[in-house]
């Protein structure tokens, strides 16, 4: 056992029940409501807060907290440089710490937090905590804390070690559960198809996830040095930071951007993404899109709305199921279309629409 401390049978089994319950958590709140009320009792402690962030977000941090007010991790940023707790850990990850060990009790008391709490009428008079070891790109702490002055034992210290690799394992789950969640989510509600370019990224721009078409996309649509390692190409973060304030202000709905190139157009949706912390995730949706210029009048006059939406795309050249699928039709019924519009038109096929109708647009 950690330290050489020898624990009880009591212990052991209570330990098994905990980590049995860390298995089965699936959120970081489930983890802290559930696992924690075991927990608690286990080492004599009040309170507890799960401190997560990762590499995207800076050095920021989201707190969930069993027993402690919103109102305490609300001003935390504020006196975050009044946090021991945070800096003792960093320097010694995997490895729980008392508040004896990570400074003097007279200073202890005079700390900004310290004094914060009992204004909140919830005192915190002695600490345990540990940087879990989750893996890169990740980083989450935990703390413990007990509202009256008695020390944490040797031995409370040395059950939280023993169950510190299970609880950052559960925590990474969560977190990795979280993502694909939220990726899930995307794909469902964007009903994405087959051949759809989705990319998923956090508020910052960094990317998360992608699906196949992505890449080539990029690759085409973005010069080198627009891109940006492991984040979007900089139009689109540009995009992105505008969204993301669209978003603040109220206003509803996908953000659109789109570029255009050699007759063709890149189109981009932006989509916000619920995220259990309250910051979003989002998604974007990229569409290459052939320009289709209209029928001119001249000739679009003979044809009713759905033929000229037919024609304009065999002029340029698409085959028959691209032009279904693109205007929503049966195969079936684009051939009888085309029947109809050559008899219109008066040409006997579809090399003589297109000469016809590139001789109208180099007209116009």
């Amino acid at each position: 056992m950690a330290d050489g401390i020898s624990l009880r049978s009591h212990d052991l089994r209570k330990m098994l029940e905990i980590s049995a319950s860390l298995v089965a958590a699936r959120d970081v709140h489930d983890l802290l409501e559930d696992t924690f009320s075991l927990l608690l009792p286990l080492v004599g402690a009040d309170f507890a807060a799960l401190a997560t962030t990762s590499l995207e977000r800076g050095a920021k941090l989201d707190w969930v907290e069993k027993g402690l007010p919103k109102a305490f991790f609300g001003a935390y940023e504020k006196m975050e440089t009044s946090d021991f707790v945070l800096n003792a850990v960093q320097s010694n990850p995997g490895v729980v710490l008392r508040d004896d060990q990570m400074i003097d009790r007279r200073a202890f008391q005079r700390n900004e937090l310290y004094q914060w709490a009992r204004e909140l009428g919830t005192p915190i008079e002695q600490v345990m905590a540990v940087m879990l070891p989750v893996g890169a790109g990740f980083q989450s702490g935990l703390s413990l804390y007990r509202a009256r002055p008695r020390p944490f034992s040797l031995r409370d210290q040395a059950v939280l070690q023993e169950l510190t690799r299970s609880i950052a394992h559960a925590v990474r789950n969560c977190w990795s559960s979280a993502m694909a969640v939220c990726w899930d989510a995307a794909l469902e509600a964007l009903l994405v198809g087959e051949g759809r370019a989705m990319i998923l990224v956090r508020s910052t721009g960094r990317e998360l996830d992608r699906t196949a078409g992505a890449a080539g996309l990029l690759d085409r649509w973005f010069e080198p040095g627009e891109r940006v390692a492991g984040s979007l190409p900089r139009p689109l973060l540009e995009e992105l930071a505008r969204a993301r304030y669209a978003r603040r202000a109220g206003e509803e709905g996908a953000r659109r951007w789109k570029r255009k190139r050699n007759g063709a157009s890149l189109r981009v949706r932006f989509l916000a993404l619920s995220e259990p912390n309250g910051e979003p995730s989002w998604a974007l949706v990229l569409r290459e899109v052939q320009d289709i210029p209209p029928v001119p009048k001249a000739l679009a006059e003979k044809l009713t709305e759905r033929e000229r939406a037919v024609a304009s795309r065999a002029g340029r050249g698409w085959e028959d199921k691209r032009i279904a699928k693109d205007v929503k039709n049966a195969p079936e019924t684009v051939k009888k279309q085309l029947k109809s519009i050559y008899d219109k038109l008066d040409v006997g096929d579809r090399r003589s629409l297109m000469l016809l109708l590139y001789e109208a647009w180099f007209d116009v």
